[in-house]
């Protein structure tokens, strides 16, 4: 992200970095504090940022099999796109296991924490909030799906970022080990 800023307006790494993280705390992503506050085209910073090696994923048979025996319908709602989406969940064996995916384009390119977009994604998808489990690391995109009724599950990555916003009384469930935590709940 802070090399696409840095060639996109002639900035030094360092400050293209620095810019990044003001737009990420003022308005959720990077993408839409460049959106708002320079007009970018999203499908230009999109393809940018996520034009990465896949090469690092690998299956996970084990959260594939938990997926698996889990009642219910099963989402995605991110604030990246579909076809990075789908990218991950190819590379990690997951094909077949989600019914949707609500990107950050289903979404108007309003991302988390906005409820907007969380009442949107709760509409397009036909869910009921008071039966929904949202899993989530970063901490403050919880706040949402707990207003609305959602059962909320932290994932924590030790990033310091991922946990900013944190809240007890919005987080039902701390999974430092997604699949461990999942196999619990079987």
């Amino acid at each position: 992200m802070g090399a696409f800023i840095a060639r996109r307006f002639g900035l030094s790494l360092e400050a293209a970095r620095n810019l990044q993280k003001s737009y990420f705390r003022t308005y959720g992503t990077t993408l839409r504090g460049l959106m708002t506050e320079h007009d970018i085209p999203p499908q230009d910073f999109l393809e940018y940022v996520h034009d990465i090696d896949f090469g690092v994923l690998s299956p996970d048979v084990r959260l594939k099999a938990v997926l698996e025996n889990l009642s219910g319908r099963k989402f995605i709602y991110t604030n990246a796109s579909r076809a990075y989406a789908d990218k991950v969940v190819a590379k990690i064996g997951l094909d077949g296991i989600f019914e949707d995916i609500f990107d950050i384009e289903s979404a108007n390119y309003l991302p988390k924490p906005h409820e907007q977009s969380y009442h949107r994604m709760v509409e397009d998808m036909g869910l009921d909030p008071k039966k929904t489990v949202m899993v989530e690391d970063m901490a403050q995109n919880l706040a949402p799906a707990s207003k609305m009724g959602m059962t909320t599950v932290w994932v924590p990555t030790g990033q310091k970022w991922t946990a900013t916003g944190h809240r007890p009384e919005y987080i039902d469930h701390t999974a430092p080990d997604l699949t461990e935590w999942l196999e619990s709940q079987l």
